[in-house]
């Protein structure tokens, strides 16, 4: 009996030694982390839309870091498509477009509404640099024998989204519901995406459209709750016009390397100059004519969806800045009387069109609900234009390659002499 009692009298004070360890620690801990408060490294995510204080909020230099990854994101992308300038190379090429594109678009959008920019936030988004950057590692050959890491590191992305607006959703109890729905829809898009890759090809990639579905639907979804908890409407703006900047900054790079390529002699030189005036007006086009990254209104159903119009239409406008680059550096490796191949010279022709469709549907976003008859007779001939523009592509079994292109430099300037006249009111 004494042996026994001995026996739990020495695991009761080890036990209690164990429970005071604990105790200090959790002392300790809680130390600290008060201490990390207090110094401002680590603050609650707080919803930011709104505040009369942050009417002139800018990007920080946390997201143009971000943006940098996607500078080369594009332009692997671009070298793919480069690859295979045909109807399946551009099938390909959007297909894996559209999910970098998304990435971008979770990520900024999260930010317009709790960035907090301290230590938790900023370890999460190097998190997600690196998530990007292992999907740019994978874009060479997504759609073939790399599809399994292109998958799990889009995944990766999305799941870091998730776990961020769940930090905002703690400290933020009125804009749960907001929260809640953006983490089950990109939380299901990033399992189905981890589910790919148990799937063989070509089935696996029925799985990433089920995916991308998803991801898309869940802010559709949202409804009033936009106007509720609307993003801040000059940073929102900002962050896109920025985005848009780098898409035709990689245009701008793409041609000036063509030139160099066609080591300045008279046909890569003069077909540059006609793509540098192409990604010009397409500048001019976004922000002075349609003004894109202007500031939005948010206060209404027809707000919501005017506001969706604009979102949604930066899709195939970036997507197509990047195609016309592609295109207009293959015009340049051309000899002088030589045709662009059929699919080429339309691809080159729709993208630019599409480009002009584009920036159209984004200024009639300006409007909530159905625009004004001033406006659509201001925009009718322009869309006239670009469905003209995108039959330029017909021209192309008959022109050389640099006349088409020629064209189409004639329609972009015509375009922005059009988008210059007096502004419906």
């Amino acid at each position: 009996m004494i042996l026994f009692y001995q026996y739990d009298s020495d695991r009761f004070i080890i036990l209690k030694l164990s429970f005071r360890i604990l105790e200090g620690l959790d002392k300790q801990w809680s130390w600290q982390m008060k201490l990390l408060y207090k110094n401002g490294l680590i603050r609650p995510p707080l919803l930011r839309s709104g505040v009369e204080k942050e009417s002139e909020r800018h990007a920080t230099w946390l997201e143009l870091l971000y943006d940098l990854v996607f500078v080369a994101a594009i332009s692997q992308l671009a070298v793919n498509l480069n690859k295979d300038y045909s109807f399946i190379g551009f099938l390909d090429f959007s297909i894996l477009f559209v999910p970098v594109w998304w990435a971008w678009i979770g990520h900024t959008f999260y930010l317009t509404r709790f960035d907090s920019d301290d230590v938790v936030h900023r370890l999460l988004t190097m998190v997600q640099i690196v998530a990007v950057a292992s999907l740019i590692v994978h874009v060479p050959n997504a759609l073939g024998e790399s599809s399994n890491g292109f998958a799990l590191s889009y995944a990766a992305v999305r799941s870091m989204l998730v776990l961020e607006y769940w930090r905002a959703g703690r400290h933020n109890q009125p804009v749960r519901p907001l929260v809640n729905r953006y983490m089950i829809g990109f939380g299901c898009a990033a399992v189905l995406w981890v589910l790919s890759t148990f799937i063989p090809m070509p089935h696996r990639f029925m799985v990433w459209y089920l995916a991308i579905g998803v991801d898309f639907f869940a802010p559709l979804t949202a409804g009033t709750l936009h106007v509720k908890f609307p993003p801040h409407l000059m940073h929102l703006p900002e962050r896109f016009g920025l985005f848009t900047i780098i898409v035709i900054g990689e245009a701008v790079v793409s041609i000036v390397m063509g030139i160099k390529a066609g080591q300045l002699k008279s046909l890569s030189a003069a077909s540059g100059m006609m793509g540098l005036i192409i990604v010009f007006t397409l500048w001019w086009g976004y922000f002075d004519g349609v003004k894109g990254a202007g500031t939005r209104q948010l206060t209404s159903k027809d707000h919501v969806r005017a506001y969706q119009q604009w979102l949604y239409s930066h899709l195939p406008l970036t997507m197509a800045i990047a195609s016309i680059a592609v295109g207009i550096k293959r015009v340049m490796m051309l000899p002088i009387s030589e045709m662009l191949p059929f699919q080429g010279a339309w691809i080159l022709s729709a993208s630019v069109g599409v480009c002009m469709l584009s920036l159209n549907t984004i200024f009639l976003s300006s409007y909530p609900g159905r625009p004004p008859e001033s406006a659509l007779h201001f925009v009718y001939p322009q869309y006239a234009m670009a469905f003209l523009t995108c039959a330029v592509g017909g021209l192309g079994t008959i022109l050389s390659g640099i006349v088409v292109l020629g064209i189409l430099t004639a329609f972009s300037i015509l375009q922005i002499l059009l988008s210059i006249r007096h502004l419906p009111e």
